[in-house]
């Protein structure tokens, strides 16, 4: 029997589908230095694994089961690990001075959204049970919380707020950039550990790219 919540305004499907999408399409800007197979094949495995959660859910994320949810996690654990590999081929082209400067500032560029992307989903599935669980009654008692959003601790806030994927992307987003939590704090060490190596990831990319674009742009 699939678990349904009975929040009056369960998650949006298409925010979310949108942005994986994008960030799927973005695969074909990659070389084939970097991904060492066709551009297409991730996208067209990705598009196969979303078709039947889309059809599970294909406007609000209300309903779920033992096999929709694990799929929901190994979709964006897969998407992450996947863009690891590209973020390590990335950077051994950049060490190796083989790739030339307009196509190794796109394919940064493009491993570096699918990146916040790609976290972002991870940490929106993990998070107090995923989308759907969030807004069940009474399952934030039995779920780990990785996060905490300011929302969640103003007591003069909006009643029955919770968050939402484009809340996770934008904290993605942030930690991308920062570095660091910024409005939100990780409570529970795998959301440490997570936070950590995308930081990580973060910056070395960016130090690794702007150090190849300061030797482009230098006659």
């Amino acid at each position: 029997m699939p678990r349904t919540t009975d929040a009056p305004h369960s998650e949006h499907r298409w925010p979310v589908l949108l942005v994986t999408l994008a960030a799927l399409g973005l695969h074909l800007l990659l070389p084939g230095t970097i991904t060492g197979i066709p551009a297409w094949v991730a996208p067209a495995i990705g598009v196969v694994v979303l078709t039947p959660l889309v059809l599970m859910n294909p406007k609000r994320l209300d309903r779920e089961t033992r096999w929709s949810r694990w799929l929901g996690i190994g979709f964006a654990l897969a998407l992450t690990a996947l863009n690891q590999v590209y973020v390590v081929q990335l950077i051994i082209e950049l060490i190796n001075n083989r790739a030339d400067g307009p196509s190794v500032l796109l394919t940064a560029l493009a491993v570096w959204i699918t990146n916040v992307v790609a976290f972002g989903l991870v940490y929106w599935q993990l998070d107090l049970g995923g989308p759907v669980q969030r807004r069940i009654e009474g399952s934030h008692d039995r779920a780990i919380q990785d996060f905490r959003f300011p929302q969640q601790d103003n007591p003069h806030g909006q009643a029955g707020w919770y968050p939402e994927f484009l809340d996770y992307a934008y904290f993605s987003l942030s930690n991308m950039m920062a570095f660091s939590p910024t409005d939100v704090m990780p409570l529970s060490r795998r959301a440490k550990l997570l936070m950590a190596y995308q930081a990580l990831v973060g910056f070395v990319l960016l130090a690794l790219v702007i150090a190849r674009s300061v030797n482009i742009l230098t006659p």
